[in-house]
């Protein structure tokens, strides 16, 4: 009895003893894998990778989906799949041994008693770092593994997903790798009501191919003694040149190219128009007096890049950026020849609208008398008054030019949509076209709806961008009962121009909002003539017919499949910062 207590108290004590040893905590474990080469240690315990837990194993060189080396993209692509599966295998859930070198990189990670740097680098699912890469070897061992692993991938059916859109590519596909937040799976692993990528899963869909700018002849709209009108045709342009080719082009280089002793002009910027600056710079030459004003916002940036370079070439120039009134802009595009003609619009001088990729309207006017307004409008400007410092334009109606009336209106003194756009809406009998960048001061769309209530035919073309900007009106129009369509090119309806009665043509640099009237530097010129409208009406029902009557009812992305070619284009349609492939707009529409 004796020695069965002596035995329970031994047993008693040999727990207590268990007991009140130490543990020793275990290492982290890794809970989660980037890369082959980049993982997260749950060092807090919390079972959630932290952005302070991820580690990056600096001497073995994973291959992420991008051209390494002597390896493709998509080379890179295939062989990241089979590293991360490895990875995956090798490291999740195991409590690792670290060690670093003296910069504080991590040089080696033990897994289980073994080199896992070692055996990525060995196992071709890695390259090394290239200070190691000393000894040829197993240089070349990697190099075969490499290869092996290739083949072996080449047999998998393998994508890029993205897990937002559910659209996949192959990889092939030149949107494939280019799309935000993707992984690259094997196509029987990815969900099954994923959509695919037309593109790369349609092979009888290429990529449009269009014909090469073709220079146009000489040939205005209209030319008369007094009054020559032009146009482009957006519709025949699918991306931008910086060569001359339209007619609106050649008529800036030939009036600049006439002169002989003044240009004044007043533009919202300068890009990439260098027939423009090469003929300024050779009338500079020739002994005419140069000067110009443009738009600077109030960090002192213009909206064009090369506008400051061409205030080193040009040197009289005069911006707004001191002006008190800070967010308003100089938005004027108009060239004043000699004191006796004008050449004005709403091209400005960039690739974009004098190539025809954007839709414009031009006019030049040849009198002095509607040169002496716009010489007062530009020496306000130049001597440093903008915006609402300026004074009214005096004497600038119904000037008598052969059979044409023309009156001269500026903003933001003389509001040319109250003063006088307006009235000829309210006088309106048979119809009022508008080719328009974009429509939004209320009064004026209250009255084209009043118009369109007593009978006027009422057809309003706008831009896509500024169809989706949130003031605008477009579909408060369209309920009322007002045709408006929204273009689908990839350049923009960028005219600033209003038709009526076959009587009425409005040009200018405005746009009809509450900004143009009231607070930017604005010009505009109403032509009042039995010719001019007529002619100008059938270019506008051009255009109107080229769009789809679906845009009627609705209104296409700017840069999307909807728009043509503008996924193509190499321009930023939408003003979002994005360019073609790289656009929500052209990923998504890849697929519906």
């Amino acid at each position: 009895m004796k020695k069965i207590y002596i035995i329970i108290i031994l047993i008693v004590m040999f727990i207590v003893l268990i007991f009140s040893v130490e543990k020793k905590p275990e290492a982290p474990k890794i809970i989660k894998i980037n890369s082959a080469d980049e993982f997260y240690i749950d060092y807090n315990n919390n079972n959630f990778p932290d952005e302070t837990e991820l580690q990056v194993l600096y001497y073995a060189r994973s291959f992420k989906p991008e051209k390494k080396e002597n390896y493709s993209a998509i080379d890179c692509a295939k062989l990241s799949y089979l590293a991360d599966k490895f990875a995956k295998k090798e490291l999740l859930n195991k409590r690792p041994v670290l060690q670093y070198d003296e910069k504080h990189r991590l040089q080696t990670l033990i897994i289980d008693g073994e080199d896992y740097s070692k055996k990525l680098i060995e196992e071709g699912f890695a390259l090394p770092n290239k200070s190691i890469q000393n000894n040829p070897y197993a240089e070349l061992k990697n190099r075969i593994q490499i290869s092996n692993n290739l083949s072996k991938a080449s047999k998998l059916k393998l994508v890029s997903y993205n897990k937002f859109s559910n659209i996949y590519h192959e990889l092939n596909c030149e949107h494939a790798l280019k799309v935000t937040n993707f992984s690259i799976l094997e196509e029987k692993d990815i969900e099954k009501t994923a959509i695919k990528c037309k593109l790369c899963h349609h092979k009888k869909i290429k990529k449009l191919t269009y014909p090469k700018f073709v220079p146009e002849k000489y040939a205005p709209l209209y030319v008369d003694d007094y009054i020559e009108l032009f146009a482009t045709d957006f519709t025949k342009y699918f991306y931008p040149v910086n060569h001359c080719n339209t007619t609106v082009c050649k008529s800036l280089v030939y009036n600049i190219t006439k002169a002989k002793e003044t240009i004044d002009f007043a533009v919202y910027g300068i890009y990439n128009e260098p027939e423009i600056i090469n003929a300024l710079k050779k009338a500079k030459q020739r002994g005419v007096k140069i000067r110009w004003v443009y738009d600077l916002d109030s960090s002192g940036n213009s909206i064009y890049s090369h506008t400051k370079n061409t205030v080193i070439i040009l040197s009289n120039a005069r911006s707004d950026i001191d002006n008190k009134y800070a967010n308003s802009i100089m938005h004027n595009k108009f060239f004043i020849f000699d004191n006796k003609s004008v050449w004005l619009g709403s091209a400005n001088v960039s690739d974009t609208d004098l190539s025809g990729f954007n839709a414009n309207t031009v006019t030049l006017i040849k009198s002095p008398k509607i040169a002496a307004l716009y010489r007062k409008e530009f020496e306000q400007m130049y001597s440093g008054s903008f915006h609402k410092d300026k004074q009214k334009t005096e004497n600038n109606e119904n000037i008598k030019l052969g059979q044409s009336v023309v009156s001269v209106y500026f903003s933001p003194q003389d509001k040319p949509i109250q003063n006088r756009i307006i009235p000829l809406i309210k006088n309106a009998k048979k119809y009022i076209y508008i080719p328009v960048f974009v429509i939004t001061e209320k009064s004026l769309v209250q009255e084209l709806k009043n118009a369109y209530a007593r009978g006027v035919d009422v057809k309003i073309l706008t831009d896509a961008t500024g169809a989706a900007n949130k003031y605008s009106p477009v579909n408060d129009m369209r309920k009322s009962g007002l045709k408006v369509k929204v273009e689908n090119r990839a350049g923009k309806m960028h005219s600033k121009s209003i038709v009526i009665d076959d009587e009425y043509l409005v040009v200018g640099s405005m746009n009809f909002s509450k900004s143009g009237e009231n607070y930017n530097d604005e010009n505009i010129v109403v032509i009042q003539d039995k010719k001019i409208p007529a002619v100008y009406r059938k270019h506008f029902m051009h255009l109107w017919n080229s769009i789809p009557e679906k845009w009627l009812y609705s209104t296409p992305n700017a840069e999307s499949f909807n728009s043509i070619n503008s996924c193509y284009d190499g321009i930023d349609n939408d003003f979002d910062g994005k360019i073609d492939s790289d656009d929500e707009g052209c990923r998504l529409f890849l697929h519906k």
